[in-house]
């Protein structure tokens, strides 16, 4: 990543993939493409329960792409153990996001101060937060997430599966489903928060 060029594509062999500083991948702000070239069962990128697995706040957008990972074992400190985007909105495609936690908000996903990234066709699974958004956490965010599966995601207050503070995803084609939370486990909207749902089911959560 470091060495590539605006437009290049970083082919990763399957394996585990570790780091040792606060993070292991950062796109720092280029528009490129991280793509496995295995499986994501085969492609592992793991945190380890040190940190977080993926950061983009380097204003990343729609031509920064990760495809293809199993993203694992992340944890943040604060906010998104799985991926965290800060004013930035890369393109996540064809992921399992599993098994990452976060302090506060976004075990899997946090996307934060006008972050809309564009999430298809991803399983996101057993994470969990201690405060809000076991699977996605969005704060004044637009995402759109398409063809996702979100289940089985716990936070300890609101939105086991998706938590919206001032946020509008767009969610289509989607199932989210055996999400827990103290309230709202599928979905939980605050703050003029305006979700648009289609063709999504969301069953089976607690509450």
């Amino acid at each position: 990543i470091n060495a590539a060029g605006y437009g290049d594509t970083v082919l990763v062999a399957p394996g585990t993939y570790t780091g040792t500083g606060d993070w292991v991948i950062n796109p720092l702000g280029k528009p490129i493409t991280i793509r496995a070239t295995g499986t994501p069962e085969e492609t592992i990128i793991d945190g380890e329960g040190a940190r977080r697995v993926v950061q983009c706040a380097g204003g990343e957008g729609a031509d920064t792409i990760i495809e293809g990972f199993t993203i694992t074992g992340g944890s943040a400190d604060y906010n998104g153990g799985g991926i965290y985007c800060y004013n930035s909105s890369p393109t996540i495609t064809d992921c399992t996001i599993s098994d990452n936690t976060a302090a506060y908000y976004g075990g899997g996903i946090n996307c934060n101060y006008y972050s809309s990234p564009t999430i298809t066709g991803c399983t996101i699974s057993g994470n969990t937060a201690a405060d809000s958004g076991g699977g996605i956490s969005c704060s004044d965010s637009s995402l759109t997430i398409t063809d996702c599966t979100i289940s089985d995601n716990t936070a300890n207050d609101s939105g086991g599966g998706i938590y919206c503070y001032d946020s509008n995803p767009t969610i289509t084609g989607c199932t989210i489903s055996g999400n827990t939370a103290i309230s709202g486990g599928g979905i939980s909207c605050n703050y003029y928060s305006s979700p648009t749902l289609t063709d999504t089911v969301v069953c089976g959560n607690d509450p």
